[in-house]
């Protein structure tokens, strides 16, 4: 089996796999079945671009994440990490079903969430 990587312009966080071989056969079967998987495997860490340098976050450490203007607050257990992008870029980047998009700006971690609770304006409170 031969591996190489080519550098080529596509849009930024993609990656586009090409499986080569004479024909179709049970080993290109079990390299694409492979890639699959792993695309659809949830990353237990990812790394965001702060003001001080790449920042690598476990996701069981993030509780919630906010978008303030341009900026994408990410709340974790021990810190708040700031960096550029959106909320539906970053949730497509986790692959994490235990992160729920609660409004356009805002999504909560489900595993940090101990309760639910009315407001008072008629909308529930998350508590951890």
């Amino acid at each position: 089996m031969k591996i190489q990587f080519v550098e080529k312009e596509i849009p930024e966080g993609e990656v586009e796999v090409t499986v080569a071989a004479a024909e179709k056969n049970q080993q290109v079967a079990k390299v694409i079945a492979s890639l699959t998987a792993l695309e659809k495997e949830s990353p237990k860490v990812l790394s965001f671009k702060t003001a001080d340098g790449i920042q690598l976050v476990r996701m069981a450490d993030v509780i919630y994440v906010d978008v303030s203007k341009t900026e994408l607050l990410i709340y974790t257990t021990k810190d708040l990490l700031v960096t550029k992008g959106t909320l539906t870029q970053l949730l497509a980047r986790m692959k994490n079903g235990n992160f729920v998009q609660v409004s356009k700006h805002a999504a909560v971690n489900i595993a940090h969430l101990e309760r639910l609770e009315n407001s008072f304006s008629g909308s529930m409170l998350a508590r951890n």
